[in-house]
Protein backbone atom coordinates (compact mmCIF):
# COMPACT_ATOMS: atom_id res chain seq x y z
CA UNK A 1 0.00 0.00 0.00
CA UNK A 2 2.50 1.97 -1.07
CA UNK A 3 1.67 5.69 -1.51
CA UNK A 4 1.70 6.96 -5.49
CA UNK A 5 1.76 10.42 -6.20
CA UNK A 6 -0.08 9.90 -8.67
CA UNK A 7 -2.96 8.32 -7.58
CA UNK A 8 -5.69 10.15 -4.92
CA UNK A 9 -6.34 8.91 -1.65
CA UNK A 10 -9.16 6.62 -0.61
CA UNK A 11 -10.77 5.71 2.77
CA UNK A 12 -13.46 4.15 4.29
CA UNK A 13 -15.49 4.01 6.63
CA UNK A 14 -17.81 1.82 8.62
CA UNK A 15 -20.61 1.81 10.41
CA UNK A 16 -20.55 -1.69 12.25
CA UNK A 17 -23.92 -1.44 13.49
CA UNK A 18 -25.61 -0.85 10.27
CA UNK A 19 -23.50 -3.76 8.89
CA UNK A 20 -24.60 -6.04 11.53
CA UNK A 21 -28.45 -5.08 11.65
CA UNK A 22 -29.08 -4.37 7.65
CA UNK A 23 -26.14 -7.31 6.97
CA UNK A 24 -28.09 -10.07 8.87
CA UNK A 25 -31.56 -8.72 7.15
CA UNK A 26 -30.23 -8.99 3.58
CA UNK A 27 -28.55 -12.78 4.43
CA UNK A 28 -30.59 -13.93 6.63
CA UNK A 29 -34.02 -12.12 5.96
CA UNK A 30 -34.47 -11.32 9.92
CA UNK A 31 -32.51 -8.28 11.47
CA UNK A 32 -30.14 -10.60 13.91
CA UNK A 33 -28.39 -9.64 17.27
CA UNK A 34 -24.64 -9.53 17.53
CA UNK A 35 -24.64 -12.92 19.59
CA UNK A 36 -26.38 -14.37 16.74
CA UNK A 37 -23.81 -13.52 14.32
CA UNK A 38 -20.45 -15.28 13.68
CA UNK A 39 -18.22 -12.48 11.60
CA UNK A 40 -14.93 -12.68 9.32
CA UNK A 41 -13.81 -9.39 9.60
CA UNK A 42 -10.45 -10.02 7.87
CA UNK A 43 -12.17 -11.31 4.67
CA UNK A 44 -14.80 -8.57 4.70
CA UNK A 45 -12.04 -5.80 4.39
CA UNK A 46 -10.48 -7.69 2.01
CA UNK A 47 -13.09 -8.56 0.04
CA UNK A 48 -14.56 -4.83 0.08
CA UNK A 49 -11.03 -3.50 -0.87
CA UNK A 50 -10.89 -5.60 -3.67
CA UNK A 51 -14.54 -4.78 -4.79
CA UNK A 52 -13.50 -0.94 -4.35
CA UNK A 53 -10.64 -0.88 -6.47
CA UNK A 54 -12.36 -2.16 -9.41
CA UNK A 55 -14.79 0.88 -9.61
CA UNK A 56 -11.77 3.32 -8.35
CA UNK A 57 -8.78 1.94 -10.22
CA UNK A 58 -7.05 5.33 -9.76
CA UNK A 59 -7.45 5.70 -5.84
CA UNK A 60 -5.15 4.72 -3.34
CA UNK A 61 -6.84 3.06 -0.53
CA UNK A 62 -5.10 4.65 2.50
CA UNK A 63 -7.01 3.07 5.27
CA UNK A 64 -9.79 1.76 6.86
CA UNK A 65 -11.85 3.15 9.64
CA UNK A 66 -14.11 0.99 11.58
CA UNK A 67 -16.79 2.57 14.22
CA UNK A 68 -18.79 0.36 17.39
CA UNK A 69 -20.03 0.76 20.36
CA UNK A 70 -18.82 -0.33 23.55
CA UNK A 71 -19.68 -0.43 27.00
CA UNK A 72 -17.14 1.91 29.48
CA UNK A 73 -15.32 2.19 26.47
CA UNK A 74 -13.82 -1.07 26.71
CA UNK A 75 -13.16 -3.16 23.20
CA UNK A 76 -14.87 -6.80 23.77
CA UNK A 77 -12.17 -9.64 22.10
CA UNK A 78 -13.58 -9.42 18.71
CA UNK A 79 -12.91 -6.06 18.63
CA UNK A 80 -9.80 -6.09 19.31
CA UNK A 81 -8.60 -8.51 16.58
CA UNK A 82 -10.44 -5.75 14.06
CA UNK A 83 -7.78 -3.38 15.51
CA UNK A 84 -5.11 -5.37 15.34
CA UNK A 85 -5.24 -5.70 11.62
CA UNK A 86 -2.96 -3.81 9.31
CA UNK A 87 -4.50 -0.34 7.32
CA UNK A 88 -7.66 -0.60 10.22
CA UNK A 89 -8.04 1.66 12.66
CA UNK A 90 -10.79 1.36 15.50
CA UNK A 91 -12.92 3.93 17.02
CA UNK A 92 -15.69 3.17 19.88
CA UNK A 93 -18.50 5.12 20.38
CA UNK A 94 -20.55 4.02 24.11
CA UNK A 95 -23.25 1.41 24.23
CA UNK A 96 -26.55 3.33 26.89
CA UNK A 97 -27.83 0.90 29.00
CA UNK A 98 -30.64 0.10 26.38
CA UNK A 99 -28.00 -1.95 24.10
CA UNK A 100 -28.17 1.44 21.87
CA UNK A 101 -25.18 2.49 20.19
CA UNK A 102 -24.17 6.40 20.77
CA UNK A 103 -21.52 8.73 19.72
CA UNK A 104 -20.32 6.85 16.68
CA UNK A 105 -21.81 9.22 14.18
CA UNK A 106 -19.93 11.83 15.58
CA UNK A 107 -17.05 9.83 15.51
CA UNK A 108 -17.55 9.33 11.79
CA UNK A 109 -18.21 12.65 10.93
CA UNK A 110 -15.01 14.23 13.35
CA UNK A 111 -12.73 11.68 11.38
CA UNK A 112 -14.10 12.83 7.87
CA UNK A 113 -13.62 16.48 8.58
CA UNK A 114 -9.99 16.11 9.58
CA UNK A 115 -8.78 14.35 7.00
CA UNK A 116 -10.49 16.57 4.86
CA UNK A 117 -8.78 19.63 6.39
CA UNK A 118 -5.51 17.93 6.18
CA UNK A 119 -6.12 17.20 2.66
CA UNK A 120 -5.43 13.61 3.45
CA UNK A 121 -7.95 12.30 1.24
CA UNK A 122 -9.70 12.90 -1.91
CA UNK A 123 -12.37 10.32 -1.81
CA UNK A 124 -14.42 8.89 1.13
CA UNK A 125 -16.93 5.80 1.06
CA UNK A 126 -19.11 5.64 3.81
CA UNK A 127 -20.95 2.52 5.08
CA UNK A 128 -23.86 4.15 6.34
CA UNK A 129 -27.31 4.77 6.50
CA UNK A 130 -27.74 7.64 8.95
CA UNK A 131 -29.32 10.98 8.38
CA UNK A 132 -26.65 12.37 10.73
CA UNK A 133 -23.72 12.31 8.74
CA UNK A 134 -25.49 14.61 5.96
CA UNK A 135 -24.32 17.92 7.29
CA UNK A 136 -20.76 15.99 7.70
CA UNK A 137 -20.54 14.98 3.96
CA UNK A 138 -21.43 18.74 2.99
CA UNK A 139 -18.53 19.93 4.59
CA UNK A 140 -15.99 17.44 3.57
CA UNK A 141 -17.62 18.20 0.07
CA UNK A 142 -16.73 21.92 0.19
CA UNK A 143 -13.27 20.65 0.45
CA UNK A 144 -13.07 19.10 -2.48
CA UNK A 145 -13.40 15.33 -1.21
CA UNK A 146 -15.59 13.13 -3.43
CA UNK A 147 -18.47 10.95 -0.58
CA UNK A 148 -19.62 7.76 -2.31
CA UNK A 149 -22.64 6.40 0.09
CA UNK A 150 -21.88 2.43 0.60
CA UNK A 151 -25.82 0.55 1.53
CA UNK A 152 -26.97 -2.24 1.94
CA UNK A 153 -29.89 -3.75 0.19
CA UNK A 154 -32.75 -4.52 1.90
CA UNK A 155 -35.54 -7.10 1.78
CA UNK A 156 -38.08 -4.33 3.33
CA UNK A 157 -37.21 -0.86 0.95
CA UNK A 158 -34.59 1.28 1.65
CA UNK A 159 -32.09 0.82 4.66
CA UNK A 160 -30.87 4.23 4.50
CA UNK A 161 -31.72 8.25 5.01
CA UNK A 162 -32.84 10.03 1.44
CA UNK A 163 -31.76 12.83 2.72
CA UNK A 164 -28.06 11.30 2.98
CA UNK A 165 -27.97 8.89 -0.29
CA UNK A 166 -28.84 12.75 -2.03
CA UNK A 167 -25.86 14.03 -0.37
CA UNK A 168 -23.92 11.73 -1.30
CA UNK A 169 -21.76 12.57 -5.04
CA UNK A 170 -22.29 8.59 -5.35
CA UNK A 171 -24.53 5.71 -3.92
CA UNK A 172 -23.01 2.54 -4.33
CA UNK A 173 -24.54 -1.20 -2.80
CA UNK A 174 -22.26 -3.43 -1.04
CA UNK A 175 -22.52 -6.91 -3.33
CA UNK A 176 -24.88 -9.55 -1.47
CA UNK A 177 -21.94 -12.29 -2.03
CA UNK A 178 -19.53 -10.29 0.40
CA UNK A 179 -22.06 -10.15 3.01
CA UNK A 180 -23.13 -13.57 2.49
CA UNK A 181 -19.04 -15.09 2.67
CA UNK A 182 -18.27 -13.01 6.21
CA UNK A 183 -21.66 -13.04 8.30
CA UNK A 184 -23.19 -16.43 9.22
CA UNK A 185 -26.01 -17.59 11.53
CA UNK A 186 -24.10 -18.70 15.41
CA UNK A 187 -25.21 -21.92 16.16
CA UNK A 188 -24.16 -21.81 19.62
CA UNK A 189 -24.79 -19.16 22.32
CA UNK A 190 -21.67 -17.13 23.26
CA UNK A 191 -20.80 -19.07 26.36
CA UNK A 192 -20.90 -22.13 24.35
CA UNK A 193 -18.30 -20.69 22.09
CA UNK A 194 -16.18 -19.74 25.63
CA UNK A 195 -15.81 -23.31 26.56
CA UNK A 196 -13.77 -23.98 23.89
CA UNK A 197 -11.31 -21.43 25.55
CA UNK A 198 -11.05 -23.58 28.81
CA UNK A 199 -7.61 -24.49 29.67
CA UNK A 200 -7.42 -28.17 28.22
CA UNK A 201 -6.45 -29.44 32.11
CA UNK A 202 -9.88 -28.53 33.48
CA UNK A 203 -11.56 -29.43 29.83
CA UNK A 204 -9.55 -33.34 31.11
CA UNK A 205 -11.36 -32.94 34.65
CA UNK A 206 -14.99 -32.42 33.41
CA UNK A 207 -16.66 -32.94 30.36
CA UNK A 208 -18.92 -29.76 30.74
CA UNK A 209 -17.15 -26.70 32.57
CA UNK A 210 -18.68 -25.39 35.55
CA UNK A 211 -20.44 -21.39 35.31
CA UNK A 212 -16.96 -20.71 37.68
CA UNK A 213 -14.99 -21.70 34.87
CA UNK A 214 -16.86 -20.68 32.10
CA UNK A 215 -17.00 -16.93 33.45
CA UNK A 216 -13.61 -17.20 34.40
CA UNK A 217 -12.51 -17.27 31.13
CA UNK A 218 -14.59 -14.56 30.37
CA UNK A 219 -13.10 -12.38 33.02
CA UNK A 220 -9.85 -13.47 31.90
CA UNK A 221 -10.22 -11.70 28.67
CA UNK A 222 -12.06 -8.73 30.04
CA UNK A 223 -8.63 -8.02 32.12
CA UNK A 224 -6.53 -8.48 28.46
CA UNK A 225 -8.77 -6.12 27.21
CA UNK A 226 -8.67 -3.75 29.66
CA UNK A 227 -4.85 -3.66 30.30
CA UNK A 228 -4.32 -3.08 26.47
CA UNK A 229 -5.60 0.34 26.76
CA UNK A 230 -4.21 1.18 29.95
CA UNK A 231 -1.32 3.03 30.83
CA UNK A 232 1.52 1.47 33.04
CA UNK A 233 0.34 4.19 35.86
CA UNK A 234 -3.45 3.17 35.75
CA UNK A 235 -2.58 -0.79 36.18
CA UNK A 236 -0.04 -0.10 38.88
CA UNK A 237 -2.76 2.08 40.86
CA UNK A 238 -4.79 -0.41 40.04
CA UNK A 239 -2.89 -3.09 41.42
CA UNK A 240 -1.96 -1.61 44.47
CA UNK A 241 -5.97 -1.78 45.60
CA UNK A 242 -6.05 -5.33 45.38
CA UNK A 243 -8.46 -7.05 45.44
CA UNK A 244 -10.98 -3.95 45.51
CA UNK A 245 -11.89 -3.06 42.14
CA UNK A 246 -13.27 0.53 41.66
CA UNK A 247 -17.29 0.31 41.49
CA UNK A 248 -17.36 0.97 37.54
CA UNK A 249 -14.72 -1.24 36.28
CA UNK A 250 -16.48 -4.29 38.60
CA UNK A 251 -19.76 -3.15 36.93
CA UNK A 252 -17.84 -3.33 33.30
CA UNK A 253 -16.96 -6.51 33.93
CA UNK A 254 -20.48 -7.94 35.06
CA UNK A 255 -22.05 -6.16 31.71
CA UNK A 256 -19.30 -7.32 29.75
CA UNK A 257 -20.17 -11.13 31.34
CA UNK A 258 -23.38 -10.64 30.97
CA UNK A 259 -23.46 -9.63 27.40
CA UNK A 260 -21.05 -12.06 26.18
CA UNK A 261 -22.48 -15.01 27.68
CA UNK A 262 -26.50 -13.98 26.85
CA UNK A 263 -27.47 -14.65 30.34
CA UNK A 264 -29.58 -12.49 32.47
CA UNK A 265 -27.77 -12.72 35.58
CA UNK A 266 -24.92 -14.00 37.34
CA UNK A 267 -24.68 -16.05 40.13
CA UNK A 268 -22.40 -15.02 43.48
CA UNK A 269 -20.35 -17.79 42.64
CA UNK A 270 -19.63 -17.04 39.31
CA UNK A 271 -19.17 -14.01 40.45
CA UNK A 272 -16.11 -14.43 42.72
CA UNK A 273 -14.96 -16.93 40.60
CA UNK A 274 -14.89 -13.71 37.82
CA UNK A 275 -12.78 -11.37 40.20
CA UNK A 276 -10.31 -13.69 41.11
CA UNK A 277 -9.67 -14.56 37.39
CA UNK A 278 -9.17 -10.52 36.60
CA UNK A 279 -6.75 -10.14 39.73
CA UNK A 280 -4.54 -13.22 38.39
CA UNK A 281 -4.78 -12.72 34.45
CA UNK A 282 -3.51 -8.61 35.40
CA UNK A 283 -1.04 -9.92 37.71
CA UNK A 284 0.48 -12.07 35.63
CA UNK A 285 0.34 -9.82 32.37
CA UNK A 286 1.98 -7.50 35.12
CA UNK A 287 4.80 -9.61 36.14
CA UNK A 288 5.44 -10.75 32.35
Amino acid sequence: MGQNPEMDNLAVFVDAGYLFKQGSEAVFMSKLGRHQLDFDARKFIENLTNWLRKIYPLDELMRTYWYDGAKHGVAIPDQQSIAALSFVKLRLGRINSSGQQKGVDTLIVRDLMVLSQERSIQRAVVLSGDEDLREGIEYVQDRGVRVAILGIDSNHGSSQSVELVREADQALMIPREILKETLSRRETSDIDKSMHSVPQSIAKKHSTPSPAERFSVIAKEFALGWKAKATGGEIAALLSDRPRIPKELDAALLQHAVQTSGVNSIEEGPRKAMRVSFWTTLAAEDDS
